[in-house]
């Protein structure tokens, strides 16, 4: 067979695998009867698609070094990112083992969550981990991380960079950093530590000689009701004039979860609304049985800020439009997106918003968030350099693979103007 022929019979078999693997995921091949969309590829997609692999294959000067499977790769995530849609996100097969990590009980590592921002082309911090060693050298959430080790991000992209931050307790990692408003980018290193992804801390708190309860939810992960439900029975125990639920820097989660835990601090009442894509409705009331009747009498203040997302603000909006809480902090993200991932051929997944959610009274909160009842910021911190721990330090890092929160009363303004709000009555 001619070179020739082989070079065509190579980019034809490259476009089927492509075809397959792009428009016919594993799970919904089956169910696929949609002549619209077929008509759509065949008509204004397989032409051009074809023929840019065909040209590719046969001309381009480095043609004998192509990687079709980071071209596969490239044009999936271009198609997802076409749809201008921030919550649409393709992983490739090692970003979804890497997001596989939330189900892991603990691993070394710098405690950031991340995303990748596809226009900037840059690695930005969602949120730090409550403990973590981000969260004491002052990452902030929509910081941006420029490079890791010398290496930039932009090359890395997202598995690989949070790969790189990860790695044994005790070494040293470096990153440089932007946030808006700077002159310059930062660079900082900090060390490694055990992360522990245990999601929900609590304690009691003894204020102004008062007793008040205090559960850190970090994020929804499977785990998280049962957590939650542990934490509410021993705080029942104790004779305590109040309950701080805070999910600052929460980005959110599984949605039974969110469903369940609401179902835990709202005895009665609509938690939320879905309105699918298909134009089906479906209304969520809290779940019977799930109430703890010891939050009746007592006053319960949830803690927001604007890392507070998804999962985060189903639960606020609960909470806040029947009127069985207050919300002390800033306005959340503004994610109401319920999304579903998608598994194609290729070990990758489409995550796509399959369902937008509405709080109780029926509010729209989608890049919106939701506005607390007390607005209060706490100051920028800033950021610095870790090398080594203190004995202080050491004492944080412990509590970390614990359910024991780490609270700075004195340097948190939002969580000091929650403990005075029930120290006066909830008033």
């Amino acid at each position: 067979m001619s070179k020739k022929k082989k070079i065509f019979l190579s980019s034809l078999i490259v476009l089927i695998v492509f075809v397959t693997s792009w428009v016919f995921p594993n799970e919904v091949y089956s169910s696929f009867e949609n002549k619209a969309v077929e008509d759509i590829f065949i008509d204004e997609f397989q032409n051009p698609l074809f023929w840019s692999l065909y040209f590719i294959g046969n001309f381009y000067y480095g043609k004998d070094n192509i990687d079709y499977d980071k071209i596969l790769e490239s044009t999936i995530e271009g198609m997802v990112s076409g749809l201008d849609d921030p919550f649409a996100w393709y992983l490739d097969a090692s970003e979804v083992e890497e997001s596989k990590i939330d189900t892991e009980a603990k691993y070394g590592g710098l405690g950031l969550t991340i995303r990748y921002d596809s226009e900037k082309k840059v690695v930005v911090v969602v949120s730090p981990m409550n403990g973590t060693p981000a969260h004491r050298a002052g990452f902030m959430p929509n910081d941006y991380i420029l490079s890791i080790n010398g290496v930039s991000t932009s090359e890395l992209g997202l598995q690989k960079s949070a790969s790189l931050m990860r790695g044994e307790p005790g070494t040293e990692v470096t990153l440089e950093i932007y946030r808006e408003g700077w002159t310059d980018s930062k660079t900082v290193t900090l060390v490694r530590e055990i992360i522990e992804t245990k999601t929900v801390k609590y304690d009691v708190v003894e204020y102004q000689d008062r007793m008040i309860g205090y559960i850190l939810l970090t994020n929804f992960a499977e785990t998280s009701a049962q957590e939650m439900k542990e934490a509410l029975e021993k705080l029942s125990k104790q004779t305590i004039e109040g309950v701080i639920l805070d999910v600052r820097n929460n980005p959110g989660g599984l949605l039974n979860t969110a469903i369940d835990i609401s179902s835990m601090f709202l005895k009665t009442g609509k938690i939320v609304s879905l309105r699918y894509y298909d134009g089906t409705e479906e209304i969520i009331p809290s779940k019977p049985g799930y109430y703890n009747n010891f939050l009746e009498n007592i006053p319960l203040v949830l803690l927001v800020n604007t890392a507070s997302a998804s999962a985060s603000e189903i639960l606020a909006g609960a909470l806040k439009d029947n009127e069985a809480a207050t919300l002390i902090g800033e306005t959340t993200y503004g994610k109401a997106a319920v999304q579903r991932p998608f598994q194609l051929s290729t070990g990758g997944e489409i995550w796509l918003p399959i369902a937008r959610y509405f709080t109780p009274n029926g509010t729209d909160i989608n890049l919106k968030g939701i506005t607390p009842h007390i607005e209060v910021k706490n100051p920028p911190r800033e950021v610095i350099s870790l090398t080594s721990i203190s004995e202080e330090e050491a004492q944080q890092a412990l509590y970390t693979t614990t359910d024991k929160p780490i609270l700075h009363i004195k340097d948190d303004i939002q969580l000091k103007t929650a403990l005075d709000f029930i120290v006066s009555g909830g008033k």
